[in-house]
């Protein structure tokens, strides 16, 4: 199966871009570290050096893209390809080529948001099922695959801003305040 990225906080939905209906056999995740999208405006440092970004859900698209911005203008600083005219959307390579770019700019790779972190939110799994049963209430036809991703029933249909209905239902159901 195809695999969709929830960036946070969806998240397809934070990320700003808006895609074509999903085909049915794709599954929604939560977590990917290619496909995260950052918190704050930049980020913080400790004793320890600086940290990455941590995206939060209630964040707006703005935010997001402009801490995905600072990660990929980084990437293309140090070598990797610039994509042009892609039908998905993306603008650089993905392919981790060069290496040393990938390394380079892993300070500025987003984290997803704290709460879509299983291994830290001992909720995470109830939550998530009460972020399908969000979706499903408003008319989006999911079942849950294993905690963190979803996939949609045999009776697909797209519903009307189905981004921000994902945005809502994680921000709902994993008690994001901003």
């Amino acid at each position: 199966m195809r695999k969709m990225m929830l960036v946070a906080a969806g998240l397809m939905v934070l990320s700003g871009c808006s895609e074509p209906a999903p085909a049915r056999s794709e599954v929604a995740t939560v977590a990917s570290p290619a496909a995260g999208k950052p918190v704050p405006a930049g980020p913080s440092t400790t004793q320890a050096g600086p940290q990455r970004p941590q995206l939060r859900l209630d964040m707006s698209d703005e935010e997001q893209k402009r801490l995905y911005t600072a990660y990929d203008d980084c990437l293309v600083g140090h070598g990797v390809q610039v994509l042009v005219d892609r039908p998905d959307g993306r603008r650089i390579d993905d392919s981790g080529e060069p290496k040393s770019a990938y390394t380079a700019c892993a300070i500025k790779l987003p984290l997803q948001p704290k709460e879509l972190d299983p291994d830290t939110n001992p909720k995470f799994p109830e939550q998530w099922q009460d972020n399908v049963r969000c979706l499903r209430k408003h008319g989006l036809k999911v079942h849950v695959t294993e905690p963190g991703e979803w996939t949609y029933d045999d009776d697909f249909q797209h519903v009307p801003d189905q981004d921000k209905l994902e945005k809502d239902c994680l921000q709902e159901a994993f008690g994001a305040n901003g």
